[in-house]
């Protein structure tokens, strides 16, 4: 039997309660956009949240960062890497603390699924800074988040259902014993923690962007990514083999001016930048 719409709701809102870096990230994706905000209004505002606050200083004493004397506070790091660049982190430390977790009625381990979502937070960050169709950070935040609502969907089916078979792959799973794709679950998580309409509405749509009234590049760039990229968070050292894109999206391709070798570019770049941000993280 297929878990009731209440039972789905309970493990929403437990999801939705499990830590405070959400919210705090949603309210600063609202702070990059405001022309008044300045560096002492994002240090304020991750300052509010202690363990985010000390994952930004660490980080920002990284080997990645290090640049002068070590930082001791929030303001001090925020100060040293920029608004934007602390904005980015708070991305990752965010996206690291909610996907860091194993879910076990899927099969999947904490570190495959961070590191899935992490490779489709670098790759559409990469394509919308590429294609100049999206903000860049946005897209960032879209794709560290896109698979968000795998964590209600395994609480949930952890306390009222059964472990996803071997021989089904995630999506049938959820189509057919679940009743709720992680599509759904994550766009009812993002709005509950206050994210943009823009960023709800692609996480929505990310599998079927066409039956959107109104297009949204985002959406259509997450199913681009989902062709392109390979899932579990498995990235290979190899370079690409471009013979094995020739499945993906012709149309978005066209639209954006994408050719096979700049696919293939794309994903060296993500490459490379996933080895350095797992280095930090």
């Amino acid at each position: 039997m297929k878990p009731t719409q209440e039972q789905f709701l309970l493990a929403l809102a437990r999801i939705e309660t499990f830590s405070p870096a959400p919210r705090v990230l949603s309210r600063a994706m609202v702070l990059l956009r405001d022309p008044l905000s300045d560096i002492g209004s994002i240090a304020a505002l991750v300052g509010s949240d202690p363990t985010l606050a000390t994952d930004i200083i660490r980080c920002s004493n990284s080997a990645y960062y290090r640049v002068g004397e070590p930082v001791r506070s929030i303001g001090e790091a925020v100060q040293k890497i920029g608004m934007r660049e602390t904005i980015r982190m708070l991305n990752v430390t965010v996206a690291r603390t909610m996907s860091g977790r194993d879910l076990r009625a899927y099969g999947m381990s904490g570190d495959a699924f961070w590191a899935e979502s992490l490779l489709h937070g670098l790759f559409l960050f990469a394509l919308a800074d590429t294609t100049d169709k999206a903000d860049a950070d946005e897209a960032y935040t879209v794709g560290l988040l896109r698979f968000i609502g795998r964590l209600a969907i395994d609480r949930l089916m952890q306390e009222h259902g059964e472990p996803r078979p071997a021989t089904l792959s995630f999506s049938a799973w959820e189509e057919t014993h679940v009743g709720f794709i992680q599509a759904h679950a994550g766009a009812l998580l993002l709005s509950k923690w206050q994210f943009s309409e823009n960023i709800i509405q692609a996480v929505a749509n990310q599998d079927r962007p066409d039956r959107l009234a109104t297009p949204i590049w985002l959406a259509s760039a997450m199913r681009f990514a989902s062709q392109v990229l390979p899932s579990g968070g498995a990235l290979s050292d190899a370079q690409p083999d471009l013979a094995d894109l020739a499945h993906a999206d012709g149309g978005f391709m066209m639209e954006n001016g994408l050719t096979l070798d700049a696919v293939g570019t794309l994903l060296a770049t993500t490459r490379k930048t996933f080895s350095q941000v797992r280095a930090v993280f």
